[in-house]
């Protein structure tokens, strides 16, 4: 895999067009929100939709340097939001995991699964999500009332700061230590989020950074669920192969990640 992260000159007309591509995200984000007043039973399909554009938001946000006002703006609707899509990514990443072992273990592990995902499942109230749309109003005005004058500068070094802090997270891939593997992840969505928002002609992006971020979103699933059975008492103590199964699966992953990145043209 090559990582291009190859950036052609910005204008004004490309920053502005990125910033009016980030109003109507927060414009649909809104419009999601409001939606799951009334989801019909599609709690954690519709948060799942949400914290995936939140993702890409904040993506986009950083392009104009506003990570830390604008974006974690975003991010904490995405915090608030969590317990239904993580409850649904947890029973899969258990089922994907297929281990066949002690089944009095394995029909706990299930059973509680099983209870926190339907728990998930309640809509937020009106009060939630009138928290979350108050919060995606200030992204929103605080990326309005960037000056003009500015947003082409912002946008190139913005630009600049995504791409320099993805390559340096892939490069540290090889350390093989866990937070690596979370951090790159975290990188290289911020950078494709901002993708999103940027004129086609602006960037040119490897396509294997999507399935890039999907082989790390499948090690942080497996991280995830290893702290959720040490936290609810299925520690190694009690279940040494299915920890053994955990980790193999892990490092595996790992190791298709590294190869991923064995060389990167980034300077």
């Amino acid at each position: 895999m090559i990582c291009d992260f190859s950036v052609n000159p910005i204008d004004e007309s490309a920053a502005q067009a990125t910033r009016d591509r980030l109003t109507d995200g927060c414009a649909v984000m809104k419009r999601l929100l409001t939606g799951l007043l009334d989801s019909k039973g599609r709690v954690a399909e519709e948060v799942h939709s949400i914290r995936k554009l939140g993702k890409s938001l904040r993506g986009g946000l950083t392009l104009f340097r506003l990570e830390k006002s604008a974006a974690l703006e975003i991010q904490a609707i995405g915090r608030l939001l969590s317990g239904p899509r993580d409850a649904v990514s947890r029973i899969n990443t258990w089922h994907k995991l297929a281990w066949d072992g002690n089944p009095a273990t394995m029909a706990a592990i299930i059973g509680l699964l099983d209870i926190q995902t339907h728990s998930a499942a309640r809509r937020p109230t009106p009060d939630v999500i009138a928290w979350c749309l108050q919060r995606v109003d200030a992204a929103t005005n605080e990326l309005l009332a960037l000056p003009q004058v500015e947003l082409a500068d912002r946008l190139s070094k913005g630009l600049k700061r995504l791409k320099q802090k993805a390559c340096k997270c892939c490069q540290k891939l090889d350390h093989r230590e866990v937070e690596h593997f979370h951090e790159t992840r975290k990188a290289l969505k911020a950078w494709l989020g901002a993708m999103d928002y940027l004129p086609a002609e602006t960037v040119d992006v490897d396509p294997e950074y999507v399935a890039m971020v999907e082989l790390l979103g499948d090690e942080n699933d497996l991280a995830t669920l290893s702290h959720w059975m040490e936290g609810h008492g299925f520690t190694r103590r009690f279940a040494p192969d299915l920890w053994e199964t955990l980790e193999i699966s892990r490092r595996n992953i790992q190791r298709q990640a590294i190869e991923s990145v064995a060389y990167i043209p980034c300077k």
